[in-house]
């Protein structure tokens, strides 16, 4: 008797587990499925591909990524957040579902929930550098500037900073008590901003020309927080931003109050 019971629980388990398998195969079938047809345009179809997906693997966390990113594309924002939360509770000891989570939490103005879901990451991953980096942005826009600047320091120290990145860092130096620290961290991002424009065409070339004008200007501002008005006006003048002349204005008539107005200004 004990064997045949033994037989028979051995044939639920062996069954079981070829159910489980044949899921987990139909769970990355919907997957591929609902990529295929998101690059079709087919968000209708591809959301549903995602569904499938989700609920034939309880334990994968990328299904709920792509649905998320779905979501996303579609405005759904609170709904790819749920998605998302769901994501991080299957595999919560897999730093990329946080990561997701944080950039758009960051993305949506949650700057608070932002920087939980980045610090987790950094807990799982500490040389995740694009945390580093979203733990920033988080910083900066709480108005956290000493803290942000601080990881933007230890990602320069170990070379894993972006232009983008330095830009911020130099900003934050110059509304932090360094501007001569800071004129240098723009000008180094100025040079790597620029260093690529050639193999920019059409939107994305125009986009980096404004951010390398945006870039003189910052430079411009260090300079007058240091004092240093004549150089400041130079680089001013030189520019073809629409706010050049009222700038050059300022400068000219009152530069004690552009000097106020820059280290009162907000970074984004």
């Amino acid at each position: 008797m004990s064997r045949v019971l033994f037989r028979v629980s051995a044939g639920f388990l062996v069954l079981a587990l070829a159910l489980l398998a044949l899921s987990l195969a139909l769970s990355d079938y919907y997957l591929e499925k609902q990529r295929g047809l998101a690059i079709s345009g087919d968000l209708r179809g591809a959301m549903e591909a995602s569904r499938l997906a989700v609920r034939l693997d309880p334990f994968d966390a990328e299904a709920l990524e792509a649905q998320a990113s779905l979501l996303q594309q579609q405005g759904r924002s609170e709904e790819a957040l749920d998605a998302l939360r769901q994501a991080v509770e299957r595999d919560p000891n897999n730093y990329l579902p946080h990561l997701i989570l944080g950039n758009l939490q960051l993305s949506l103005g949650r700057f608070e929930e932002a920087e939980e879901s980045y610090r987790e990451v950094l807990e799982l991953n500490p040389r995740a550098s694009a945390a580093s980096t979203g733990l920033a942005q988080a910083l900066i826009r709480q108005g956290e500037l000493e803290k942000a600047r601080e990881i933007y320091e230890r990602l320069a120290q170990r070379r894993e900073i972006t232009y983008l990145g330095l830009y911020d860092l130099g900003r934050l130096c110059v509304r932090t008590g360094e501007p001569e620290k800071g004129y240098r961290y723009i000008m180094r991002a100025r040079r790597q901003a620029a260093a690529g424009l050639d193999r920019l065409d059409g939107p994305a070339r125009a986009e980096r020309r404004e951010l390398i004008e945006s870039m003189d200007l910052a430079l411009a501002d260090a300079l007058v927080v240091q004092g240093e008005y004549a150089r400041a006006r130079q680089i001013i003048a030189q520019s073809d931003s629409e706010q050049a002349p009222a700038l050059l204005h300022l400068l000219e008539t009152d530069p004690e109050g552009y000097r106020r107005s820059v280290l009162s200004s907000e970074i984004y």
